[in-house]
């Protein structure tokens, strides 16, 4: 089980989410074990089932870039699908606040975006009149994107705001802890991928109403990029290659055979 297949935004029929439920079981009592992608789903299905529960996440792969040179901006970006959903109205505005507070960010900062960006998150972004800081990339090939994600100053990470996506690990956030760059992310309380990020000590993660905590965290990681101590010192990550998810994976299978 991957991501969350119930929850209000699919708009299911009574008869039908009744049948979604009634499959559900079945899987889950008639096989041997069960593998999620993350710990919440894990708690949700031990109330489910007896069967065991085994926790393999997405991970990453090693991939060879050219040199990377950092960028000379501090550069905040952004990088795959920006969808409405997600658009982080308090990041704005704290954006706002401090290009307000600070001639010196005010000079340096670029929003980088790089990947689908939904209309209504460019409008809200020019609301806050922070499109003139905006680097917007569009689309470009993996390769660059990689290099963009090892260039960029900080990466941004948002998930959208709800009880239901708690359980979403972002794809995304294994190729954004091996760039070795400081990841500054945002999504709802007690979220999966928030624990990840702290356990690594890839980055920070904030609440969509923590306004003062965020703020601080763009200013702290502005005051490092500015003495060139703007650095990650990343912890555990070999867990997350997909060489050692695939190895739990095989070993798991030889067990159950």
């Amino acid at each position: 089980f991957l991501i969350p297949h119930d929850h209000n935004e699919l708009k299911l029929t009574k008869n039908s989410a009744a049948k979604h439920k009634l499959l559900e079981s079945k899987v889950l009592n008639s096989c041997d074990t069960v593998i999620v992608t993350s710990q919440t789903t894990k708690k949700e299905f031990q109330a489910l089932t007896n069967k065991p529960i085994e926790v393999i996440t997405n991970g990453y792969d090693v991939e060879k870039v050219e040199k990377v040179v950092l960028d000379q901006k501090f550069t905040v970006a952004h990088i795959g699908s920006f969808l409405s959903q997600r658009n982080p109205r308090i990041l704005w505005k704290c954006l706002k606040e401090i290009i307000k507070e600070n001639p010196s960010f005010k000079n340096d900062f670029e929003l980088k975006l790089i990947g689908a960006i939904s209309p209504e998150v460019l409008q809200t972004i020019a609301e806050f009149r922070l499109d003139a800081y905006v680097n917007n990339l569009g689309y470009v090939s993996h390769k660059e994107a990689i290099y963009h994600q090892k260039a960029s100053q900080v990466l941004l990470l948002i998930e959208i705001d709800s009880e239901e996506t708690k359980s979403i690990i972002p794809g995304k956030l294994f190729e954004y802890m091996v760039s070795e760059r400081p990841i500054l992310a945002m999504g709802p309380e007690d979220s999966d991928f928030e624990s990840i990020i702290k356990s690594t000590n890839t980055g920070v993660f904030h609440q969509y109403d923590q306004y003062d905590e965020l703020k601080q965290s763009i200013l702290d990681f502005y005051t490092q990029y500015k003495s060139n101590a703007l650095k990650v010192h990343a912890v555990g990550l070999q867990q997350y290659s997909r060489k050692n998810l695939t190895k739990q994976l095989a070993d798991l299978i030889k067990i159950k055979n």
